[in-house]
């Protein structure tokens, strides 16, 4: 099914605030148990990315988000159920962690999971992660984690898939010199195009030596709940690093 959230919001006088965008894919699952519902209500506006700080014209200092100063920002889009930001969260709490996730029943489980955990180094958008790195000034992010994103199997919609070069070009911009872009995937498919689509951009360098710089996981590797329970038919994780060059 395919959720169009075409209309812009408006400012007061009218003018467009966020870009016409389009999400594909359903946003809600089952109905959320009353903890998970609490969870949302209670913690998503506390940790929340205010719509109004995010422009699209890469003019955003990932600090902006934040109450204290933190040493480095790093970006998760898609993070589904949030077991890895949440984790990453804890085992460095200098780090600020930007996430993103669509899916209600997803935010809503990371939310319940951090309930009585430190939050000061994560903020989320429940909505297209694209927005933030749209928003995000040059240069601001030592890295992006895109793990295990929609496949879109069907040929008449590879043009969904988020790793593309318009969005590279976007990562490009808010990556520091040297900063990691994170993809895994255990569709044989779309392993392949994210990798083919990031070695054939100018920007991004692929770091694997080996193969098993790809098909191990490295090491304090944190999996997700997806990654230990495969897709259907799916065949062998692949971990693709990548470097701004």
């Amino acid at each position: 099914m395919r959720v169009k959230t075409n209309n812009a919001n408006k400012d007061s006088k009218g003018s467009a605030h966020h870009k016409a965008r389009s999400l594909f894919g359903r946003r809600k699952g089952r109905p959320l148990k009353k903890e998970r519902r609490e969870a949302l209500d209670n913690l998503l506006p506390k940790l929340q990315i205010p719509k109004d700080k995010l422009s699209e014209k890469h003019e955003c200092n990932p600090q902006d988000f934040f109450t204290n100063p933190l040493s480095s920002y790093w970006l998760e889009i898609g993070f589904g159920q949030g077991e890895h930001i949440a984790t990453l969260s804890e085992r460095n709490p200098k780090t600020g962690y930007l996430g993103a996730e669509p899916f209600i029943n997803g935010m809503a489980a990371f939310l319940k999971s951090v309930e009585d955990k430190p939050k000061d180094n994560i903020r989320v958008l429940m909505d297209d992660g694209m927005i933030i790195a749209r928003s995000l000034a040059p240069a601001s992010l030592e890295g992006i984690y895109i793990l295990n994103p929609d496949p879109w199997h069907k040929k008449r919609h590879h043009k969904r898939r988020i790793i593309n070069r318009e969005n590279l070009d976007i990562f490009a911009k808010i990556l520091k010199p040297g900063g990691q872009l994170v993809m895994t995937s255990d569709v044989e498919d779309l392993s392949a195009w994210m990798c083919t689509q990031a070695s054939n951009h100018p920007d991004f360098e692929w770091q694997a030596q080996n193969k098993n710089d790809w098909s191990v996981p490295p090491e304090n590797w944190i999996p997700t709940r997806y990654e230990q329970k495969g897709a259907k038919g799916s065949k062998k994780m692949v971990y693709l690093f990548f470097k701004r060059k």
